[in-house]
């Protein structure tokens, strides 16, 4: 399913996520096969890379071109820095909230000759307009299921003979005023868009294995504000939603309910955070409080009660993505495999909290870090830099997307069904 094919080429991703901005200047490396347990005969070296939280963007909004033009800038200096060369171009990766999902049937009239590469070629480079809008812009197109005359599910109908040629597409638009003000921010420093692409699809080409994407697979995107849900099957990604509460509604419940900033909820969160069964206890913890004042007092708080607050919000967010998943009609093939990634999903003691609890019940549940990713800083590794990890294998490789087959219900029956349920 995926596979470098340059190993000359260096390419600068920069990823906007809901709450950061993350530049990374990176190429592939050939390596052994037989050196990697997995099989893989490439890696990612990251030799530059920047991260800054994202000024300007909020609740899923650009509110201040300048300030997220600086956070961008001060992004890119830092890898610019580390890896001692200058950015002249930029690959940008867009999060969730910016991108629309279109399920679109397409026809031609073959007139009963063979199916040929012109004939593919005549049906994917349809109008977008009429479908999506003179607003949006095509960021993905993605071909789910072709069929001929009343023959659906084909994997590949080049060189068969029929009348009309059809095919579902999964289309993924972004706004074109979006599209204009990011070029526009980075052109003005000199910096040309190459590209763009969706965050929660790259960040399933970083983290999930090609057995499971062809198998099928469902992931979940914990990040800031926001959390991402979607399915793949054959590499295809066939559906893509999200949620709007994600990781930093855990640390604004703490910070509410301990009385205490922001900065020292995120350390509570991510120092300790989530315990079940003999885990848990009744240790205290020193933690400082803003009173009606404004004075700063320090405060005992049992772990057990930190815990309380985490888990509330998370069992919420876990809740809503079950029920998303399983209402948006995926079926059993599709979540045999739940991958959770996003910076939200390193969250301490998170996988142990599913498995204990029984989300996604009857189905294999792992957390997802970019595999065969390396580079000066361990943050390379992390679960945070999957999106942009997943934005320079894109960047740097072939994919061949084979159409989904499926016994029982067809893929495009499902996929219309789930647009027009408008989930």
């Amino acid at each position: 399913m995926r596979k470098i094919i340059d190993f000359k080429k260096e390419v600068v991703v920069l990823g906007l996520g809901t709450n950061t901005v993350c530049a990374a200047i990176a190429r592939g490396e050939k390596k052994d096969p037989t050196e990697s347990a997995l099989g893989f005969g490439w890696e990612i070296r990251v030799i530059g890379v920047g991260y800054q939280l994202a000024k300007g963007i909020k609740r899923n909004t650009i509110t201040n071109l300048e300030e997220l033009e600086e956070s961008m800038m001060e992004a890119i200096s830092s890898a610019e820095k580390e890896a001692q060369r200058s950015i002249k171009s930029a690959f940008v990766a867009l999060p969730t909230w910016a991108i629309a999902s279109h399920a679109i049937e397409t026809e031609i009239d073959i007139g009963h000759l063979p199916v040929d590469d012109v004939h593919i070629s005549s049906l994917l480079n349809f109008d977008t307009a009429a479908f999506v809008g003179q607003s949006s812009d095509v960021i993905h197109t993605f071909p789910v299921s072709y069929s001929i005359d009343d023959t659906h599910n084909l994997q590949d109908p080049m060189g068969m003979v029929g009348n009309k040629l059809r095919a579902v597409l999964h289309v993924m638009t972004a706004p074109s005023s979006l599209l204009g003000n990011i070029t526009s921010c980075l052109s003005r420093n000199n910096i040309e868009v190459t590209g763009f692409t969706s965050s929660t699809y790259a960040a399933a080409l970083a983290t999930a294995l090609d057995d499971e994407i062809a198998s099928g697979i469902t992931f979940i995107d914990i990040g800031g504000s926001t959390t991402s849900i979607m399915c793949m099957h054959d590499g295809v990604p066939l559906y893509l939603g999200a949620i709007q509460l994600g990781s930093q509604h855990i640390t604004n419940d703490i910070a509410v309910v301990l009385r205490t900033t922001k900065s020292n909820a995120e350390r509570l969160k991510i120092l300790y955070g989530v315990s079940t069964g003999a885990a848990l206890n009744d240790e205290s913890l020193l933690v400082s409080r803003i009173d009606e004042y404004g004075e700063e007092h320090i405060q005992n708080v049992s772990k057990s009660t930190l815990n309380s607050i985490i888990t509330a919000r998370l069992s919420e967010l876990l809740d809503l993505v079950q029920e998303h998943v399983y209402n948006c009609g995926a079926d059993k093939v599709l979540i045999q495999q739940v991958v959770v990634t996003g910076g939200g999903s390193r969250l301490s003691g998170l996988s142990e909290f599913i498995k204990a609890n029984k989300y996604f019940s009857d189905t294999s549940v792992r957390l997802g870090k970019p595999i065969g990713t390396i580079g000066s800083h361990d943050f390379v590794k992390t679960a945070s830099f999957a999106a942009v990890a997943g934005s320079v294998i894109f960047c740097l490789g072939d994919f061949v997307a084979k159409i989904s087959q499926h016994s029982g219900k067809s893929i495009w029956q499902r996929i219309i069904t789930w647009f027009k349920r408008g989930i």
